[in-house]
């Protein structure tokens, strides 16, 4: 079993790499067409629109992995098919669980792969939002200035680093009188944003003034300070795909109906039996329908199939958060629902 393993996970893992560079491909152009509109547009070049495109690479895999996963099985199969090999394994006396099973392994090893470049991709997504909303921003990167400045009532607040949405840096609060005479001032070398009501100030020294002196100073390792602007509001917004798990989850945790949040979080937890279900159903697929035409057949069937769980899905997850189920329990539906496919075309293999 040992070498048929071996053989069986060389076709695995050329077929990933095949499938995923081809996949990648694609969308990266589709991405590279969508922002060259905007080339020219304030100080946004063509080698911005590259870099967007690479940066966002990452995390476009991530995010393809379990069709990835889908795709590449059902081509190596197809592949052992062609050349008659399955037959030949068959006679041999391997079951159609171990097809399965070395499917599903090699799924896993790609999702922990996968698991790895997720570290990585989304501090690279969120560069490359930041840089497109500077690039084609006519007042350019505020960040190289004096940050972001607002206003509320008789305080303003002025944040000059803001590379984490949940850890800006260099917070400095300015407190006024009715007559516009400074009364106290806040100097935080960072932030930890807790909640939209309540942040975390690190490292604070607080001047308190009567007239043009301070008369009193006080620094403090860290001080809790609720934001003074309009809840809920965003400094600046990002896309989910540029937010990380821990991001995910601190703003779920915050308990102000983030349901967009809630249901990226349980979508990337849940990846990884995404990737497994959705390879189990290649190998039951390849193995339990079989399709004239060849490979190319089964490809474009491969890629039907796909196109129908990714809308399947969604209607799903639509349907139960408007019956108001909890996300967590509605996310695994699609890929539990993919097993039990998988499952009754192996039985009906022959």
């Amino acid at each position: 079993m040992t070498i048929a393993f071996r053989h069986i996970a060389r076709e695995l893992i050329s077929a990933y790499l095949i499938v995923a560079a081809a996949l990648l491909a694609l969308f990266d152009l589709i991405t590279f067409l969508t922002e060259a509109e905007d080339i020219g547009e304030a100080r946004y070049n063509v080698v911005d629109a590259f870099t967007v495109v690479i940066y966002s690479t990452p995390a476009l895999l991530v995010d393809l992995a379990p069709f990835i996963a889908l795709l590449a099985t059902l081509n190596a199969f197809a592949n052992l098919d062609a050349r008659s090999e399955i037959t030949a394994l068959r006679a041999a006396g391997v079951s159609r669980r171990w097809f399965v099973g070395s499917g599903a392994a090699l799924a896993l090893g790609f999702m922990l792969l996968v698991a790895g470049v997720e570290t990585v991709a989304r501090p690279l997504h969120l560069e490359a939002r930041l840089l497109r909303m500077y690039e084609t921003a006519k007042t350019g990167n505020p960040l190289k200035g004096s940050g972001f400045w607002m206003r509320a009532g008789d305080t303003i607040v002025n944040i000059a680093a803001l590379e984490s949405p949940s850890h800006p840096g260099a917070v400095r609060i300015y407190d006024f009188d009715a007559n516009g005479l400074l009364t106290s001032y806040e100097s935080a070398a960072s932030a930890d944003v807790r909640g939209n009501h309540r942040w975390q100030l690190n490292e604070v020294v607080k001047k308190t003034y009567a007239g043009a002196q301070p008369k009193a100073i006080e620094r403090v390792a860290h001080v809790d300070w609720s934001p003074v602007w309009a809840l809920p509001t965003d400094i600046y917004q990002l896309p989910l795909a540029s937010l990380s798990v821990p991001d995910l989850l601190r703003r779920v945790e915050a308990g102000e109906g983030h349901e967009p949040e809630n249901r990226e979080l349980w979508r990337r937890l849940l990846l990884p039996l995404s990737a497994l279900s959705y390879a189990a159903l290649a190998v039951a697929f390849a193995l339990g329908a079989p399709l004239r035409g060849g490979k190319a057949v089964r490809m474009v069937a491969g890629i039907a199939v796909a196109l129908l769980i990714y809308i399947s899905e969604q209607l799903v997850i639509n349907a139960g958060i408007l019956a108001g189920l909890p996300i967590a329990w509605i996310t695994p539906v699609p890929s539990l629902a993919v097993l039990g496919l998988a499952a009754l075309l192996l039985r009906r293999a022959p």
